[in-house]
Order: C-alpha cells, then structure tokens, then sequence
C-alpha cells in the first residue's frame, strides 16, 4: 500500500514542471497582436494627420480663390457702374440736345466781332444753355463751362433748361471733388424742380455724394428714396446696386 502512494506521488510531483509552462506559450501570440495593433493604430493616426493636414490646405486655398473673385466681382461691378454712368450721361445729353433742336431758334444777332466765348446776354436762352452745354460735353473745356451755367442761372433763373442748368453745374462740381457744392445743385434740382428729368439723378447724386463723404445713413435714404419713387429707372437700378 505504501508503494501504491509514493508512485502517485512521484507521478503528481513530475507532472508539475510539464505544465507550468502553458501560460508562457500562451502569452507570445498574444504580445504579438498588441504589437499589431499599436502600429495599426499609429499608422492610422499618422493617415487622418495627413489628411487633416491635406483638408486644411486645401481650405486655405479655396478661402483664397473665394477672395480673389471677390476682388474680380468687385472690379467687374466698378466698371460696369462706370459704362453705366457713361452711358446715363450720354442718354441726358441726347435729351439735353432733342429739347433744344425742338425749341424754336431766335432770330439771328447783326454780325459782330467774333469771340471764342460770347457773353450770355448776347445769346438767346437757348443759345446760351447750348454754349455750356457744348463747353462741358463736346469741347470738354470744364473750367469754362462751370461760369457758363452759372451765367446761364443768373441770367435765366426761370428757364424751362434751368433745373438742367443745376444738373450739369453739379455734375461738373462733383467731377472736380467739390463735394458739398455739388450736393446744393443736386438738392435744388430735387427739391425745386419735382417734374425735372433729372431729379432721379440729381437723387442718387446725392447718396453717392453722402456715401463718399462716409454719411452711410444719408446715402442709403436716398438710395431707397430713388428706387421708391423711380423703380425701374436706370438710376433705381443703380441705386440697388449701391444697396446691395
């Protein structure tokens, strides 16, 4: 009976260093795969950080297309404005010069000395307003058309051509810089002359006049006031345009 139990326990006992080990055979396979999965991991990291970093340049870069076409949009309008103001000022002279083909001619003055710039007494009413017309549009002598309309509105204060008169004499004044002197022509013609022809111009005269003169508040009033009482006019349309 003895024998029977130290067999057993010579068996137990040798049977222990066989297997301990299994743990140990176990645990390779595993370190291995979490090795894996850190490169995994870094190498996705390394790939969004790329990314990232490819999304942010191209950002960049759309963020600085965006700004060029505003600059291009931005000249584009500035020029469009300018053939528009061309073309406003060309369709006012074609109307300046039908009003004064239709009126009737006075009969022509005893020959006199010749003189470059006759004097505004010597003309007729519509000989006179002609001569600063021809001055400011045609001969484009500015400096002598601006004491030519004034003539013209001392000497005929009540003209059917002097709410245009004004006109013309702050287009002029306006052209030079002469700010506020212009805006009183504008103003007269807007406030005196409610039917005149040129009140919607005279109107937006006085909002780019505002606007230059860095009074937003007074500029959009009269922009809005322009497209209100004159919508679908050229100058309505640029006064949108100024809106916006």
């Amino acid at each position: 009976m003895k024998r029977v139990v130290i067999v057993t326990a010579l068996l137990c006992w040798g049977a222990q260093p066989l297997a301990a080990p299994a743990p140990v055979v176990e645990a390779a396979p595993s370190s291995a795969r979490s090795g894996d999965i850190n490169s995994r991991v870094d190498r996705l990291e390394r790939q969004m950080q790329a990314r990232n970093q490819s999304q942010l340049q191209l950002q960049q870069t759309l963020d600085q297309m965006q700004r060029e076409i505003g600059e291009l949009r931005g000249q584009s309008e500035n020029q469009a404005y300018q053939i528009q103001q061309m073309l406003e000022r060309q369709r006012q002279l074609y109307q300046d010069l039908a009003k004064l083909q239709s009126a009737p001619q006075a009969a022509a003055p005893a020959a006199t000395a010749p003189s470059s710039t006759p004097a505004v007494s010597s003309l007729s009413e519509a000989d006179a307003y002609t001569q600063a017309l021809n001055l400011a549009t045609k001969e484009r002598r500015f400096d002598d058309a601006i004491p030519a309309f004034r003539r013209f509105i001392e000497q005929y204060p009540d003209s059917s051509y002097t709410p245009n008169a004004y006109y013309w004499l702050g287009q002029l004044l306006y052209n030079q810089g002469q700010l506020a002197e212009a805006g009183t022509m504008f103003a007269t013609v807007a406030d005196k002359y409610p039917k005149s022809s040129k009140r919607s111009d005279s109107l937006l005269k006085q909002g780019l006049i505002a606007d230059r003169q860095g009074d937003k508040a007074t500029a959009q009033r009269f922009f809005k006031q322009v497209i209100s009482e004159y919508s679908g006019s050229s100058a309505a349309n640029m006064a949108q345009k100024h809106l916006n």
